[in-house]
C-alpha cells in the first residue's frame, strides 16, 4: 500500500532532522523523547492500513542512521535510571 503524500512528507522531514539531532545532542537521552513524540505525531494521523507501513518506515530510518529504539523506549514507559 501507498502512504499519503502529506504522511510521507512528514516522514521525510524527520529524516532529514535526524542526522542534525544526532550531531547536536549531548545524550541519546535527550534524543529519544524528543524523537518518538514526532512520530508519534505521524503515527496518530495515519490510517489503520498504513501503519504497519509507517512503524516499518520509521525503523529503515533509524536503522540508515545506525539507530535502533530502546527497548525500553515504547510509550508510556521510562528511560531506565541512571547508574
Amino acid at each position: 500500500m501507498s502512504m499519503r503524500p502529506e504522511i510521507q512528507e512528514r516522514l521525510d522531514a524527520l529524516d532529514e532532522m535526524l542526522a542534525q539531532w544526532l550531531a547536536h545532542t549531548r545524550h541519546p537521552a535527550q534524543f529519544w523523547p524528543q524523537f518518538e513524540q514526532l512520530a508519534a505525531e505521524i503515527l496518530d494521523q495515519c490510517a489503520d492500513t498504513e501503519r504497519s507501513e509507517m512503524c516499518a518506515r520509521i525503523k529503515a530510518m533509524l536503522k540508515g542512521h545506525a539507530l535502533e529504539l530502546p527497548p525500553w523506549h515504547e510509550r508510556g514507559d521510562s528511560p531506565p535510571p541512571e547508574q
